[in-house]
């Protein structure tokens, strides 16, 4: 066998193990509409982006970035109306927004009884030169984690999607109540992201494959294989 093709095989292999390792975390749920979240059970963890309704397939993500969708109008003008179960509701925020200031964001989020934060649409959607060039206009994780950082001192509990461990060090210091793995993340990044995650209340998790109902499968399932760590422990 050519040694380009073992070196092709073990990198398929890492792959499917990366992909693996990142369905057995819990995930999130992107909700889109207030009304849903009497549905559902305290155990759920969500986020709350009326920007993602209509997003269809895995790159809601960073489709929900376009200026277009206006994610953070979007969620104000929500918002306006109190919410009735805010438990384990995170309301998503886009840190990035150039008209809006992150304190006017977080009055708005009080005022409406939503005690949670997460920075989703979130940067970490993207990567290669274009994150690069983002990061250089001061477009980036930094930003995001002002965010978090002036969530939590005003006494919100925060969600920080994270793709890499001195972001998430960053957000853990801060002291969110979670970390959500960012897709591309690789699979050593896994194991320092789910250590690192033992010293919140709601652990490592992630985005769902769509926007509305989680991956079941992975998260109600008792035998899917995901560790303790992952599970949310007591405030």
């Amino acid at each position: 066998m050519a040694r380009a093709e073992i070196l092709g095989r073990i990198g398929q292999l890492f792959r499917r193990l990366n992909m693996h390792a990142f369905s057995t975390l819990r995930p999130v749920e992107i909700m889109t509409r207030l009304a849903a979240t009497s549905d559902h059970g305290r155990e759920r963890v969500s986020i709350f982006c009326p920007a993602c309704d209509r997003l269809r397939g895995n790159a809601f993500d960073s489709l929900v970035l376009l200026p277009i969708h206006d994610a953070n109008g979007r969620l104000l003008s929500e918002l306006r109306n109190r919410i009735a179960r805010p438990n384990q509701l995170f309301a998503g925020v886009l840190a990035l927004d150039p008209f809006r200031r992150h304190a006017d964001i977080l009055k708005v989020i009080e005022t409406s009884g939503c005690s949670g934060i997460a920075n989703f649409p979130s940067i970490t959607a993207i990567d290669g030169e274009m994150r690069v060039s983002l990061e250089g206009f001061g477009c980036g994780a930094t930003t995001e984690i002002n965010l978090l950082r002036s969530a939590v001192a005003k006494g919100f509990s925060a969600l920080a999607v994270v793709d890499s461990l001195g972001m998430a060090q960053e957000a853990v210091t801060i002291g969110v109540s979670g970390l959500i793995a960012a897709r591309h993340a690789n699979d050593s990044m896994f194991a320092d992201l789910s250590k690192l995650a033992q010293e919140t209340r709601l652990g490592l998790l992630r985005l769902p494959s769509a926007v509305g109902a989680p991956d079941l499968a992975c998260s109600d399932n008792p035998h899917n294989g995901h560790s303790a760590a992952y599970e949310e422990k007591p405030a």
